[in-house]
């Protein structure tokens, strides 16, 4: 199930973060203040009433810029980033943005064709971008919502993405 995450789920997004990034991990407390912060959301797949995947999104005016997504490893390549990534611009389309942003390591090429595959383009290259080093890419699609697409709204909860 796709739902909204709560400051309930505090421990479970810990753990996922635990899980999916053993070195370069958000700390508790930005994780904690994403909950609690009217301009963040964090979505979350749950499955057996356990949290296997989530995602993080910060609205900055009219762009929506996703933070991180983690998928546990046992639950990949099942569609569940990809249902994570339609919420997420959902809810950016719900805040008035016009376009959906975020930086990948350019080693990640599973979540470079992730994101290519779901119409985000190759913006720039960002040299050393995170603290270890790495350069990034910056990723970004411009939201439309075509006529035949079903909103996902993310105002309630739970959250069910029928893409």
């Amino acid at each position: 199930m796709l739902r909204r995450a709560s400051i309930e789920d505090l421990d479970g997004l810990q753990r996922i973060e635990d899980v999916c990034f053993q070195d370069r991990r958000f700390r508790r407390e930005l994780l904690e203040w994403i909950l609690r912060n009217a301009r963040a959301l964090a979505l979350v797949e749950e499955a057996e009433g356990r949290i296997r995947a989530a995602l993080l999104l910060l609205f900055e005016g009219r762009v929506g810029r996703v933070l991180s997504i983690a998928v546990e490893p046992k639950a990949r390549r099942r569609g569940i980033a990809t249902r994570l990534m339609f919420a997420a611009e959902d809810a950016a389309r719900d805040r008035g943005c016009g376009i959906v942003r975020l930086e990948v390591g350019t080693a990640n090429l599973a979540a470079i064709a992730l994101y290519r595959r779901l119409g985000y383009g190759t913006e720039g290259l960002l040299p050393k971008y995170y603290s270890w080093g790495e350069d990034a890419f910056e990723m970004r699609k411009v939201l439309e919502r075509p006529p035949d697409v079903p909103h996902v709204s993310v105002a309630s909860v739970p959250i069910h993405s029928s893409r």
